[in-house]
C-alpha cells in the first residue's frame, strides 16, 4: 500500500512551521517501503499569468510542494486544471496555449528530479477541454489523473468516454464515490460510480492506473479491500505487474503506514 501526502497544499502549513511538520512526516516514512505521491497546491491558481500577483503566488505553492516532493521522495506529483466554466471558445484555446507554457518549466524540474506530473480533471465537463494540453505537453513526465469522484458529479459523457480519450496516458486514478449531487468523497460502495464497470473497462482498454483512494471518513478499510481485490483479479493489472494501490492520507497514521 502506497500514500498520496494531502497536507503540503495548505495555505496554513505553509505559512506556519511547515519545517516541524516535515520532520514528523520524514520520521514516520523512514522505513515505509511503498510508493509515495503528493498533492500539489490547488484554489486559487492563476496558471496564465493575468493578475502577476496571483501568478508569483501560484509559482511559489507549487515550488514549495515541488520542495517538500524531493525532500520525502514522493515520485508522483498530482495538480490539478483549474478550468472553469466561463472558459470557452477562442478563450479556451488560450487558456490551452497558456497552460502548455505554465507546466513546461515544471516538466523541465521533474526530468531533473525524476518525478511524474499527473494532472486531474475537477469541473470539467468533457475530456476534450484537457485533452490537447496532454498531447501537447508530448512528455513522459506529464499525464493523467482521472478522478472518478469529479466525474460523475461534473461531467456532460460517461466514464468510458474519459478512458478511452486518455487511454495510455491515463497513469493514475482518483478512488471516490457519490451520488452526482456534491464531492462527498464517499467509500466506493456508497454512491452511483460502478466500480465493477470501471474495472472491466479498464481491462478492456488494457490500462492499469495507480488507484489511490479519497476517501475520508468510513469505509476507507473496506474500499481498499475491495479495490485490492478487483486488481488482483484484473488481467490489466496482473500484466503491468506494478504496486497499483495507494490511500490518499491529510494526516500519515498507522491506518496508513500499516
Amino acid at each position: 500500500l502506497g500514500i498520496e501526502i494531502q497536507e503540503f497544499y495548505l495555505t496554513e502549513l505553509r505559512q506556519g512551521d511547515w519545517q516541524s511538520r516535515l520532520n514528523q512526516y520524514t520520521d514516520l516514512l523512514r522505513d515505509f517501503q511503498g510508493d509515495l505521491s503528493i498533492h500539489n497546491a490547488f484554489l486559487w491558481i492563476d496558471h496564465l499569468g493575468l493578475d502577476p500577483e496571483i501568478a508569483e503566488l501560484t509559482r511559489r505553492r507549487y515550488d514549495f510542494v515541488f520542495m517538500i516532493a524531493k525532500e520525502l521522495g514522493c515520485k508522483v506529483i498530482v495538480s490539478h486544471f483549474e478550468w472553469h466554466p466561463f472558459i470557452r471558445g477562442d478563450w479556451l484555446k488560450r487558456w490551452q496555449e497558456g497552460l502548455v507554457q505554465f507546466w513546461d518549466r515544471y516538466i523541465n524540474i521533474a526530468e531533473r528530479e525524476g518525478f511524474v506530473l499527473v494532472g486531474e480533471n475537477t469541473s470539467e465537463p468533457r475530456p476534450e477541454i484537457i485533452k490537447p494540453i496532454v498531447d501537447k505537453l508530448d512528455s513522459d513526465r506529464f499525464k493523467f489523473i482521472l478522478d472518478v469522484g469529479h466525474a460523475n458529479l461534473f461531467s456532460e459523457v460517461p466514464l468510458e468516454e474519459w478512458l478511452t480519450t486518455f487511454g495510455s496516458d491515463l497513469v493514475y486514478l482518483h478512488a471516490h464515490n457519490n451520488y452526482g449531487d456534491y464531492d462527498a468523497h464517499n467509500p466506493v460502495f456508497r454512491g452511483t460510480v460502478n466500480f465493477d464497470h470501471l474495472f472491466h473497462f479498464l481491462d478492456k482498454l488494457e490500462i492499469a492506473p495507480t488507484i489511490t483512494t479519497e476517501i475520508y471518513g468510513d469505509g476507507l478499510l473496506e474500499s481498499l479491500d475491495f479495490l485490492e481485490q478487483k486488481i488482483k483479479a484484473s488481467h490489466a493489472y496482473r500484466k503491468n505487474r506494478q504496486p497499483a494501490l495507494r490511500t490518499g492520507a491529510p494526516i500519515v497514521s498507522e491506518l496508513v503506514v500499516r
